[in-house]
């Protein structure tokens, strides 16, 4: 199958591209900056800020689905940026996959549209897809507009939501290890005993493979492992692999101060998330079903590169 990544130069777009790869798929990589694309993938320059130019690569390289990861993340401050990015951006990659598609709209190409879960506190509940997500945030509810306008484009579309999403790159490595081995120790933002559902990488990557191969049209599913584990857990986790101190702990009013509202509110959100219906439907099993294992395979992979 050919398959079109945006935000495939990101954290999980690389570790899905080479798994991709790895199944037989033909892969084109949209990407802003010339020579971005990962290893044995096709560059496409694009932006989702140029419809004309999007509209352009999908008539020309008609690929048979669409998996769509670019995006702002949670912790950005300006909300303008975010919704320009991931609503007006996700419209304008949807409305050149429907120009493209024309009169076969129904059957080409099939979108799969990676959301988030992290949408909210929802007060340690329990999250599945049949039953609205707390939406607290402006990236929640900027991903959850994507997902209605993907959802009702018409298209064969598969909506992914993981939750916290870990593994040897991205903030996982290039913020959150660098901080932890720093003198003094890390701050956990508020008590920390808030539960986190987090997910690996390479999890999410598989998860959105089998939603691009074998997923009905119009279905929704949550990624993430079996087992919640507290913010403070998980932090303490990673700082046990590392062989550092425990993190110590900082009020939540004062990381806002310094890092914002929205990105603390993504972390102090206490939720738990069900992933028993892509298990059912999917047949999908986590490679890392908790965070224990997950971190030291993480932490070892970084420790040897």
């Amino acid at each position: 199958m050919r398959v079109l990544v945006t935000g495939a130069s990101g954290f999980i777009g690389g570790v899905l591209c080479e798994k991709l790869l790895h199944r037989g798929h033909e892969v084109d990589a949209l990407v802003r900056r010339p020579g971005s694309g990962p290893p044995g993938t096709r560059a496409l320059s694009g932006d989702l800020g140029d419809g004309e130019r999007l509209a352009e690569t999908l008539r020309n390289e008609r690929p048979e689905c669409v998996i769509h990861l670019a995006a702002e993340i949670a912790s950005q401050r300006s909300e303008h940026k975010i919704r320009e990015v991931n609503v007006d951006g996700t419209r304008r990659l949807l409305d050149a996959c429907l120009a493209a598609a024309g009169a076969e709209a129904a059957g080409w190409p099939r979108f799969v549209f990676s959301s988030t879960v992290v949408t909210g506190d929802a007060g340690g509940a329990l999250l599945s897809e049949d039953q609205p997500l707390p939406v607290r945030t402006p990236y929640g509810r900027s991903k959850q507009e994507g997902e209605r306008m993907v959802l009702q484009s018409g298209l064969p579309a598969v909506v992914v939501r993981p939750s916290h999403v870990y593994g040897p790159g991205g903030w996982y490595a290039n913020e959150l290890i660098p901080r932890l081995r720093q003198p003094g120790r890390f701050a956990v933002i508020g008590r920390g005993a808030n539960l986190w559902d987090v997910v690996h990488v390479d999890d999410v990557a598989a998860a959105l493979i089998l939603a691009a191969e074998s997923a009905p049209g119009g279905s929704t599913y949550h990624v993430v492992d079996d087992e919640p584990l507290t913010f403070y857990g998980f932090m303490a986790l990673t700082a046990e692999a590392l062989g550092v101190g425990p993190p110590r702990r900082i009020p939540a009013a004062l990381a806002r101060i310094v890092a914002g509202s929205a990105a603390v509110d993504a972390v102090v959100r206490s939720a738990r998330s069900s992933n028993a219906k892509i298990k059912r439907e999917l047949g999908w099993q986590a490679r890392f079903p908790t965070a224990r294992e997950g971190v030291a395979d993480s932490v070892a992979r970084l420790q040897s590169d």
